[in-house]
């Protein structure tokens, strides 16, 4: 009889551990399949929310920088304007060309509106080319002058191309970092369970090629894993 009990003994133990690894592949095979998904979607959303954060910097700056070569390519524009007066022989209708151009480009430095800024620049280029003055360097001039109020109006164009882009970007960035505050949790919970279940499973293999432990401390280990 004691021979019988020994072997029903350990038919049982060897049952529990059997089923108790069982259970963790179980679980982990359950868990690792909607883990991997959130991981590659909080993964993504993390991305696309740097993405979006770079994007609105970038904007920001680009305005900056556009505003401020556009305010410097006038003020320009206006200086090499000047030059005009350098020429003694500068005739009357000229002077009141350049006099002309220069309450253009006066006008147009506040301007807002693209399409305003276009009329006055077109104006502009072309009573510069009505300048009678015939020199080669009164035709530089005219040039630099056309170049730098053209640039200046690239850059205005540009700029109203992008204004209000970063708040799209802002708007974008808040939507996806709300939808992974959302997912992060059971993102958390399910990489907790995996771990758990792991450390659970190589416990149990363990013990089941030789490690000797008792039925008690089989279910309190099982508690910890479930826990």
């Amino acid at each position: 009889m004691t021979g019988e009990n020994v072997k029903i003994n350990t038919l049982e133990r060897k049952d529990l551990i059997d089923g108790v690894i069982a259970k963790h592949k179980r679980f982990i095979e359950e868990y690792t399949g909607e883990f991997k998904e959130l991981d590659e979607k909080v993964t993504s959303l993390n991305e696309q929310a740097d993405s979006a954060i770079a994007n609105k910097e970038s904007v920001v700056e680009r305005v900056d920088v556009l505003k401020e070569k556009r305010q410097q390519l006038y003020h320009q524009a206006e200086n090499l304007l000047g030059d005009f007066f350098s020429f003694d022989d500068i005739a009357k209708d000229d002077n009141k060309l350049i006099h002309s151009i220069n309450d253009g480009i006066i006008k147009i430095k506040p301007s807002t509106i693209i399409a305003n800024e276009k009329q006055i620049v077109d104006e502009i280029s072309s009573k510069l080319l009505q300048i009678s003055l015939d020199k080669e360097d009164v035709k530089k001039l005219i040039l630099l002058i056309k170049a730098r109020v053209d640039e200046a109006l690239a850059s205005s164009v540009e700029l109203n191309s992008i204004t209000g882009s970063d708040g799209k970007f802002n708007d974008s960035f808040f939507k996806l970092n709300s939808e992974l505050k959302d997912t992060l949790p059971r993102h958390g919970w399910l990489k907790s369970r995996i771990e758990n279940h792991t450390e659970g499973l190589k416990y149990w293999e363990d013990t089941a090629s030789g490690k000797v432990v008792t039925l008690d401390e089989a279910v309190e280990q099982d508690k910890v894993v479930e826990a």
